[in-house]
């Protein structure tokens, strides 16, 4: 008769720390598993992290090489603008220069040509004549400066001694008429003077608000001379 074994009592440890790594290494292996499936088929499709990597690294240096290049064609254009800055300045100089040197070239020749018929008068006739009349603006709107230039030829060796006189011809109140320099003078009736080869005179005057001036007559009386010079010139005001 066989005999009944006794039941045996099995005890196992509960370990649920060591059930959670053995969890948890699983999970990461798993997500590992994923990335390195992930990368597999990206590199498959022809991309890499490391290529991507490398694109990255050169694109950069290309924008800093462009970079670079902009600025140095920055600085270029600048200075190429400051070059046309400073020919533009230099040829308006140039200009300038050339504009004063005719202008003293024009004012030259006429003192020239002043000297010349002092010195060699060109109808050969010695003795006092006058050179020239210019009528300026004065200080006031109806007041004007008349310069008058009065020369003899150079072989004339004595003082000539003279008197001028002018008048203005033109129309006031609808009529003729001639004003003295008695009535308009500023200050003297007539200009004295005296001088060997030329003389320059001014005097001023004041028109009143309705006569519209035309001519200027002058006459020049020498002091030894039994005939006086007389000449007529066109009103016009001059700027110099």
């Amino acid at each position: 008769m066989p005999t009944e074994e006794a039941p045996r009592l099995i005890v196992r440890r509960h370990t649920p720390g060591r059930a959670a790594l053995f969890w948890g290494l699983l999970v990461v292996l798993g997500l590992a598993c994923l990335a390195g499936a992930f990368e597999l088929g990206r590199a498959r499709g022809g991309y890499s992290i490391v290529s991507a990597e490398l694109d990255r690294h050169d694109k950069a240096q290309q924008i800093e090489s462009l970079t670079g290049q902009l600025r140095e064609a920055e600085v270029k254009l600048a200075a190429t603008e400051m070059a046309r800055r400073v020919d533009k300045e230099s040829y308006a100089q140039v200009e300038k220069s050339l504009a004063d040197l005719q202008a003293r070239l024009g004012e030259q020749s006429q003192e020239l040509t002043f000297y010349r018929g002092i010195v060699n008068p060109t109808d050969n006739i010695a003795g006092l004549r006058i050179q020239q009349l210019k009528v300026l603006p004065g200080i006031a709107p109806r007041r004007f400066r008349v310069r008058i230039v009065l020369i003899q030829a150079a072989r004339q060796d004595s003082v000539t001694s003279a008197t001028a006189d002018l008048s203005i011809d033109g129309v006031r109140g609808g009529h003729s008429a001639n004003l003295p320099l008695a009535e308009i003078g500023t200050s003297s009736r007539s200009l004295a003077f005296s001088f060997r080869y030329f003389q320059e005179l001014e005097t001023e005057i004041e028109l009143p608000a309705d006569f519209l001036p035309q001519r200027v007559q002058l006459e020049v009386r020498p002091a030894r001379a039994s005939s006086s010079i007389r000449q007529t010139y066109p009103w016009k005001i001059e700027t110099n």
